[in-house]
């Protein structure tokens, strides 16, 4: 049976940040989880966990945890409570759209046919599932799911001119891979600094984490608030569905300067060389 748990370490230092965690709640709330694990950070922190327990009860296991190691060392101490079967990564800048129900059986769906990875939110309109042109999809109810592996990841890459993630955070994990992520110190440099969780999320090259079982949702279940990514338009705000309070602020500020860009260079040109290399083929 699929035991859930839901997991957040985040930043909540502003009231708006602390409304949007709020509206993000209520919009998945009745979720069939048995923990929500939540480590808050930033000054709303104490405002943040009140309003969880409130609602949540015996169901919060919370942390207020910011130490100078930085953000896995203090998920790593968060793991022992983490013990579902699945791992819902939640990110308080996105909204549920859908009935509660279908993420529910969505969940068991995941469970029975054993997959590892599924991002949940980012659809664009669908062009998250062109991503994936040209690769055999097994169907399910509510998901679609196919093994993404080094000899496939070409392919997906060349799909999108911004490359794909093949790991990103908004998503939902098998606990045996995302305690993987957490637990290895990869990448070597350091990408982002180690107050952020962005070093989680792995880039269109990192290939060592291949091969991953991976589902597709079939609609849009969540939508970023703000974010419209590569994709203009997609946000809830920029669909006025979502009241435009406050303008967007990122903590997404590379580390390392200079070298953190030389890497992320050479990232796009290998990427660019893998478009190339598949217009080729065809």
């Amino acid at each position: 049976m699929a035991i859930l748990n839901i997991f957040a370490n985040f930043f909540i230092d502003t009231e708006e940040r602390f409304l949007r965690m709020q509206d993000s709640f209520r919009s998945f709330k009745d979720i069939f989880a048995d923990k929500w694990v939540v480590n808050v950070r930033g000054r709303y922190n104490e405002q943040t966990l009140d309003f969880l327990k409130l609602h949540l009860g015996n169901k919060l296991f919370s942390y207020k945890l910011n130490s100078k190691e930085g953000w896995f060392y203090d998920t790593r101490q968060m793991l022992n409570d983490l013990d579902g079967t699945h791992i819902f990564f939640w990110l308080e800048d996105h909204i549920y759209l859908s009935d509660i129900n279908e993420l529910n059986l969505l969940v068991t769906e995941l469970y029975e046919n054993q997959i590892d990875y599924m991002m949940y939110s980012y659809w664009w309109d669908g062009a998250l599932r062109q991503r994936y042109k040209g690769i055999i999809l097994n169907s399910g109810v509510n998901i679609d799911w196919f093994n993404h592996t080094v000899n496939n990841n070409s392919i997906i890459q060349g799909n999108a001119q911004e490359g794909v993630f093949i790991i990103a955070a908004c998503a939902i994990f098998k606990n045996e891979l995302f305690r993987k992520i957490v637990l290895r110190d990869d990448p070597l440099p350091k990408r982002w600094p180690k107050e952020t969780p962005f070093d989680f999320e792995k880039g269109p090259l990192d290939v060592h984490w291949l091969p991953l079982k991976v589902a597709l949702m079939k609609k849009e279940l969540f939508a970023s608030i703000d974010d419209d990514h590569v994709h203009p338009g997609s946000s809830l705000i920029s669909r006025g569905l979502y009241p435009f309070r406050e303008q967007r602020q990122s903590y997404a500020v590379l580390s390392n300067g200079s070298i953190q860009r030389k890497i992320r260079d050479l990232v796009l040109k290998l990427h660019k060389s893998i478009i190339f290399r598949n217009d080729l083929r065809q």
